[in-house]
């Protein structure tokens, strides 16, 4: 009986479950588990590097603590410190014919608005402001313009050695230390720019003449305009004033239309010749032209013209209506003096 209670209370504990709830088929599951698991650990540092490989243009690399980027600064990175060393050769050629054509741009805006600007502002000035009280306020507008006709300079010189540059590539001519040769050559055109007088900086700049012409003409209406020298008191390195060329000068503005005779209204100006006529005037003139154009009606002048060849002259109406503002002052003037009996 012994034996038996035995066999029974042993075959019991075999049927029962543990107290830790696991049973035989259960540790066969983990077993397997513990398989799978480290046999995926096995395969995920292959999948990594695999992936690793494949992202190295900057993209997002899974790693075990989560996704970070890889920078792009170290693909194609330049070498700042040996740049200066590296050759150009004749396939950079375009992309400095483009720089300097970007330099060329912004020059010619400079000169479409900066220049019309300071040059309407100091005929403003001369209009309204007695000569006396001028001189101050039409000083500080000169300096204006030759700090602008100064940074032309300045971009001219960045211009012209590009294309220097540019050229030289085109004729098969290897550039080393490119950007020591670009710097140099700015310096040295500036500095050659640096070392002239103020008559040899802006007496021959078409731009300052006119500048100083119109304030003269304002101030001074009817008279010839003295030459640019006038207006540029003589430095050390200048030639002597009877040898300077210079002398360009004793025009006078005429407001007359050489068809009408009368003040020009709405005029335009020949880009060939000069000429100024009456917008409606010269239009009717020029229906009588042949294909090739018409001779010019200014006395004198042999230049053929044909409406392509004409501008509206803005700057010209400017100088008509002021000129008839200070013809109508000094008439008033005129009266006030005059002593009633």
């Amino acid at each position: 009986m012994r034996h038996a209670a035995s066999r029974k209370r042993a075959s019991r504990a075999r049927r029962e479950p543990s107290d830790d709830h696991i049973e035989a088929g259960d540790l066969t599951q983990r077993n397997d588990d513990v398989v799978v698991s480290e046999g995926s650990d096995d395969e995920q540092p292959r999948r990594t590097a695999k992936k690793e490989r494949t992202d190295k243009k900057g993209k997002a690399v899974l790693r075990d603590a989560g996704p970070t980027v890889e920078s792009d600064d170290d693909d194609g990175k330049i070498d700042v410190e040996n740049f200066r060393d590296q050759p150009l050769d004749k396939k950079e050629g375009a992309k400095l014919h483009g720089i300097a054509q970007d330099w060329e741009l912004i020059r010619k805006q400079i000169h479409q608005g900066s220049f019309s600007l300071v040059k309407d502002v100091a005929i403003s000035l001369a209009d309204v402001m007695e000569v006396d009280q001028s001189v101050k306020a039409l000083h500080g507008v000169d300096a204006i313009m030759r700090e602008l006709l100064d940074i032309d300079q300045e971009m001219l010189s960045h211009e012209e050695t590009l294309k220097e540059l540019h050229q030289k590539l085109m004729l098969g001519e290897r550039v080393e230390g490119v950007m020591d040769r670009y710097e140099n050559a700015v310096n040295e055109k500036m500095d050659q720019y640096r070392s002239k007088t103020s008559r040899q900086k802006y007496g021959s700049s078409e731009v300052y003449t006119q500048f100083r012409e119109c304030i003269f003409e304002v101030q001074n209406p009817g008279a010839p305009i003295p030459p640019i020298k006038e207006f540029i008191p003589r430095e050390h390195g200048d030639i002597s004033d009877d040898d300077d060329d210079l002398e360009i000068g004793g025009v006078t503005q005429d407001y007359k239309c050489p068809i009408t005779l009368t003040t020009l209204v709405n005029p335009m100006t020949s880009k060939v010749c000069g000429h100024s006529f009456s917008g409606a005037a010269i239009q009717e003139y020029l229906q009588k032209a042949r294909a090739d154009g018409i001779a010019c009606p200014a006395a004198g002048c042999k230049k053929r013209l044909t409406m392509a060849m004409l501008r509206p002259d803005k700057d010209l109406e400017k100088k008509i209506k002021i000129a008839a503002r200070q013809r109508q002052r000094r008439a008033e003037d005129s009266d006030d003096g005059e002593v009633v009996e």
